[in-house]
């Protein structure tokens, strides 16, 4: 594959379902709590075709670091609020330091939130030159598949010494495809926690022990009727996604398909429907019966937007989001009670990632620079806060002080939390918070596993689309799953679900069998 490897009679068709794919984070960014890219189930919130000579003549060393101890320039492109008005001065100070440390300059391009799906599929799809470009889950699969991306296996320990430190080996191995390392993981809250958030004025006036009621949303559904009796309002209000964090203790396999997974702690990794699972169905037979008796708000299924307020609601995060962002954004004092394990995935962990292009001049320069940003506190905070004077200032226990909210790039996207410098206000260290839940987690069965999609991606198109017309109205209740479910199973199985399932499960059992 050469340099246009993409320019083919097949671009028109490769766009057109690039652009159909979620930026995780991207349609949420400003809304969700506790990270900007993180999941809310609410309103208010996310190697075949590889140049292999190029590769190989890449790692062996040549022209991969520049002669004379010059400085390169890298190209990175990411998402965020746009270009900083004060782009070019950071940029400067940046160089400056960054060149210094080792030989690299660099070059900005954010995105735009609403243009971020359309301009990452052109950038990928034409070939477009650069050097370094964040990602998630939504697309890595199918971008490595295309050679778009440099394979990093050999490279990365040698090259990022500090975040090989920082940063668990296991969280390497959800990069990994076909046993080949493909992006380097923005190593923070890179595990899944869901936390059920509560107004704590309902909760001191109603006396609500909310640890007791935390699981299950069966649990809740006595409180939540007094609540929308006495408040005459919905205790739960959600969009057209509903409650789909009830989904979250599935693998999804890479598919792309959130019915199809095993859960994350089957030693056995079946792979099943999973609205037909006895956990998610009594889930979604709650959920119907709360939209049946008001609970739930009536136009969920057709909202895109939500409100600010809600009396309960989950979100992905940690404790102190409770006072450093999910109360501040509803304009209330809140509180929270953790629901069920932190879970280690391979999709937890691409929901913030950075590749390097398959055709930059410079990888291990890319690798050297992510490390820095990674791990320098400097250039971390430089990258998370702005520039220095302008934006923030440290005081004199180094902590920042914001000095204003100009600064537009998208923290998650760009490195650790555990090497941004704490804000003066802060009176607990949250990212210690993040660091713990990390350290807690439990691993999936299938960490490190990619389904191969190749034999049944039309089966697997034709499932997801089925999937999309039932999604709204399975998740927020308006369609009870005892009819629901068989019909959405008997338009699966015709369009060719058992064929999926059987890859699938034939894949997964010889990963499992290769860990023994």
């Amino acid at each position: 594959m050469n340099k246009k490897r993409i320019l083919s009679a097949s671009l028109a068709a490769v766009m057109a379902t690039g652009l159909l794919a979620g930026c995780g984070g991207a349609s949420n960014s400003s809304s969700t709590p506790a990270s900007q890219g993180a999941k809310s189930s609410t309103t208010t919130s996310a190697a075949s075709s590889t140049n292999e000579t190029s590769q190989a003549t890449k790692s062996s060393g040549v022209a991969s670091t520049p002669a004379n101890g010059e400085t390169v320039t890298l190209k990175w492109v990411t998402v965020g609020s746009g270009m900083p008005s004060n782009y070019d001065s950071w940029k400067a100070k940046l160089n400056e330091y960054v060149g210094s440390k080792i030989g690299v300059n660099i070059e900005m391009e954010i995105v735009p939130w609403g243009d971020w799906d359309n301009r990452r599929n052109i950038i990928i799809n034409t070939n477009e030159d650069y050097d370094i470009i964040f990602g998630n889950a939504n697309t890595f699969v199918s971008d490595v598949n295309l050679g778009a991306y440099y394979d990093l296996t050999d490279l990365y320990k040698g090259n990022m010494p500090e975040l090989c430190k920082l940063m668990p080996e296991k969280y390497w191995e959800a990069t990994t495809i076909d046993g080949k390392v493909y992006a380097v993981p923005t190593y923070k809250d890179s595990s899944l926690s869901n936390y059920e958030i509560w107004d704590k004025e309902l909760v001191d006036e109603y006396n609500i022990d909310i640890d007791a009621l935390s699981g299950e949303c069966s649990k809740k559904t006595d409180i939540f009727t007094k609540l929308k009796n006495d408040k005459g309002d919905n205790p739960v209000y959600v969009k057209n996604d509903g409650l789909y964090y009830i989904f979250d203790t599935y693998d999804q396999l890479g598919a792309g398909l959130q019915i199809l997974g095993v859960k994350y702690n089957d030693a056995n990794a079946k792979v099943c429907l999973t609205l037909e699972q006895d956990d998610i169905y009594k889930e979604l037979e709650t959920i119907h019966q709360w939209y049946k008796d008001g609970i739930i708000n009536s136009d969920a299924s057709t909202l895109s937007e939500g409100r600010v307020y809600n009396m309960w609601r989950v979100a992905q995060g940690w404790p102190t989001a409770a006072v450093t962002t999910w109360g501040p954004q509803m304009g209330k004092d809140v509180v929270v009670a953790k629901h069920g394990d932190t879970i280690l995935s391979n999709d937890t962990v691409r929901g913030s990632i950075n590749m390097i292009s398959a055709n930059t001049k410079y990888p291990e320069k890319c690798l050297q620079f992510l490390d820095l940003v990674n791990t320098d506190t400097k250039v971390r905070d430089m990258f998370y806060y702005g520039e220095e004077g302008v934006n923030f200032e440290y005081d004199s226990n180094n902590k920042v002080t914001k000095l204003n909210e100009d600064w537009t790039m998208a923290g998650y996207t760009q490195g650790s939390f555990f090497t941004v410098s704490q804000l003066a206000s802060d009176t607990v260290n949250q990212w210690d918070e993040v660091k713990k839940l990390n350290e807690e987690a439990v691993s999936s069965v299938l960490l490190g596993f990619t389904f191969d999609t190749s034999k049944v991606s039309d089966q697997l198109a034709n499932c997801r689309e089925i999937w999309s017309r039932y999604k709204s109205e399975v998740s927020t209740g308006v369609q009870d799953p005892a009819k629901a479910v068989p019909e959405i199973k008997k338009e699966l199985e015709a369009a060719g679900w058992n064929d999926i399932v059987a890859e699938a499960q034939a894949q997964v059992d010889a990963f499992m069998a290769s860990k023994k």
